[in-house]
């Protein structure tokens, strides 16, 4: 008489045989036989300020379970200092990790993977290197445009205009203009301006604008406001420093 093999126990040795290679292979970098492709590193942003988080992604991999990725700077040969390392918890190794850099400067950031485990990546596909640039920079922002009460036809009412510095690093000065304009046939008027010299702005510091009160008759305004309107500070963004809105008045 034949006997069946038993099957309950087969799919039991292969399940943890299963959980422990995975557990192992996550522990040690220990990578499932035939890793292969190209990988490729991204850095997400590729412009940050300091101590800003940066987002690390190796793609292009396939059959990498368990494969060591290393983050190093300095050098495209991987022998530079670490900056993060990880275990691929997925074939495709398309995961991502979290890395700061405290020091402002442009960085050299290659993703080492040593696909055939032999001590050596010189093989193709091992390295991947992308560029970083980490800067201190003010970051000068206009937040809002907003009135005391509704600007209405004769009524007089107040600008509240707040501006502030969401960079890591402070300015001692910095020009503000607040301006309200009409059209003047194709052109536009100014109607109102005032500008504001030096405004201190620490970083993560907020400042209302100290805008008298004023009375507009009817018709159609732009009220716009500009933070170092003259581009004299170099900023980590140059795209926030203006703010404009239209106003009706009836």
């Amino acid at each position: 008489m034949v006997r069946l093999p038993n099957i309950p126990l087969i799919v039991l040795i292969l399940v943890l045989g299963y959980v422990f290679f995975s557990t192992f292979s996550g522990q040690t970098g220990f990578a499932a036989a035939g890793c292969s492709g190209n990988s490729v590193l991204e850095l997400t942003p590729s412009q940050v300020q300091v101590n800003e988080p940066i987002t690390a992604k190796v793609s292009g991999l396939s059959n990498c379970l368990g494969q060591k990725i290393i983050l190093k700077e300095g050098s495209d040969l991987c022998n530079g200092q670490i900056v993060k390392s990880y275990i691929c918890n997925r074939p495709d190794c398309n995961t991502k990790t979290i890395f700061y850099k405290g020091h402002p400067k442009t960085y050299s950031i290659t993703a080492c993977v040593d696909k055939d485990n032999d001590g050596y990546l010189i093989e193709q596909g091992e390295r991947s290197t992308s560029v970083l640039t980490v800067t201190s920079l003010p970051d000068f922002k206009i937040d809002s445009i907003k009135y005391s009460i509704t600007p209405k036809d004769g009524y007089s009412f107040y600008p509240l205009v707040t501006v502030s510095n969401i960079g890591v690093a402070g300015s001692i000065g910095v020009d503000v203009k607040f301006e309200v304009l009409t059209k003047d046939g194709a052109r536009l008027k100014t109607v109102y301006e005032k500008i504001f010299l030096d405004v201190a702005l620490p970083a993560s510091k907020v400042v209302a604008l100290d805008l008298r009160q004023m009375t507009l008759s009817k018709g159609d305004y732009i009220v716009k406001v500009q933070i170092d309107y003259i581009d004299y500070i170099v900023e980590n963004n140059e795209q926030n420093n203006v703010l404009q809105q239209n106003l009706l008045v009836r």
